[in-house]
């Protein structure tokens, strides 16, 4: 790929630069990993199976994109700033360059079920025993020795979460990005980043193995204590958080905006409510957070008929004198506006095809 730096971090830091990173991965979560590094200066080198036209999202086009393109748009989330090899890994002469290519490498990135990494002879272990200082990240469904594949929603679907999505249990909902695979990439990025602390310590390489049904688990955070503390069940409740109120409940102003409140202490609240009317009458039925929850629906009714009444752009000043966190449901066309969102955004020249992808630098170092 001929690189368009997007960025200030890119352009000013590339902490990466000289680190050789070998992405034998395919699919999101490795090779989100593999762009992580890419994009922060690292030599990231991809391999595709050629016998198979390449990394199968390739294929994973829309209606509107060109059937005969050997790339898709999904393919470019995953995979900026990469060089890219088509290789036949069974063929002789194709594995002496790949063992070449690992011998040079600083990080293999691999997601290969374990009975297709004998067969290559790429098991982890053996492939660091070979070369020590190398580190070697691996990831799996469930784990290294359990053959069943994993993708996001299969794993969305045994880790809870599509339990919890929807608005009720005849009208459930996955999480419409590959979530799973978006958060096992970020454990993936922060085992290899140990793994490079130890190496700089000892001199020693590593294998790492990442779990998208753990990164899933490692994920549930608050609805995860709220069962082993409480024997709390989550089910599908739209936008509404369980422990909250008025959070995530969606409202509509006097001009059509649909929004919704995050209002997080009885502090907020009591701004905004005193915002909105002086009836402190009412205003005691709701004054915590419990009585919220307990009264959940009647406090929407009432919440709604003051916002029905005013302008959002009314509203936004409400919220913002009351310190009340708050959105409008904003569709990509809308959140690619944002100037804001736009720096996150690169552009790419491959084969002489203009891609445009988000980056994975959300962070600045100084």
């Amino acid at each position: 790929m001929n690189r368009e730096e997007p960025s200030n971090i890119i352009n000013d830091r590339l902490p990466f630069l000289g680190l050789k990173v070998l992405d034998l991965s395919g699919i999101l979560a490795g090779p989100l990993t593999g762009s992580f590094f890419a994009e922060l200066g690292a030599d990231v080198i991809k391999i595709e199976n050629s016998l198979t036209q390449g990394d199968a999202t390739r294929q994973w086009k829309l209606i509107s994109e060109t059937p005969e393109s050997p790339y898709s748009a999904y393919y470019f989330s995953a995979n900026y700033g990469k060089h890219t090899i088509m290789m036949d890994l069974t063929d002789a002469e194709s594995r002496k360059t790949l063992e070449t290519l690992i011998e040079q490498s600083d990080i293999v990135i691999s997601n290969f079920q374990k009975k297709t990494a004998a067969k290559l002879v790429l098991l982890p272990d053996d492939i660091k025993n070979k070369y020590p200082r190398l580190i070697f990240a691996q990831l799996s469904a469930y784990d290294f020795e359990d053959s069943r594949p994993g993708y996001d929603l299969v794993m969305q679907g045994e880790t809870g979460w599509i339990s919890m999505n929807g608005t009720d249990m005849d009208h459930l909902s996955k999480i419409p990005v590959a979530i799973i695979d978006v958060i096992a990439a970020h454990q993936m990025k922060e085992a290899i980043l140990i793994a490079m602390w130890k190496k700089l310590k000892t001199g020693k390489g590593s294998v790492v193995h990442i779990s998208l049904f753990k990164s899933g688990i490692s994920a549930l955070v608050n609805q995860a204590s709220n069962y082993l503390m409480q024997n709390h069940i989550p089910k599908p409740i739209g936008t509404l958080h369980p422990n909250i109120a008025p959070y995530g409940d969606l409202f509509t102003s006097a001009n059509d905006i649909k929004f919704m409140l995050a209002v997080g202490s009885d502090a907020q609240f009591k701004k905004l409510w005193f915002s909105l009317t002086s009836d402190d009458k009412t205003y005691t039925k709701f004054e915590i957070n419990s009585q919220r929850l307990k009264y959940r629906s009647e406090l929407h009714h009432i919440l709604q008929q003051y916002f029905g009444t005013i302008n959002f752009a009314s509203l936004e000043i409400i919220f913002s004198d009351s310190n009340v966190p708050y959105c409008s449901i904003k569709d990509l066309q809308q959140v690619f506006s944002n100037p804001k969102a736009m720096e996150m955004v690169h552009q790419d020249t491959v084969d002489g095809m203009n891609i445009r992808s988000v980056s994975h630098i959300a962070f600045t170092i100084s």
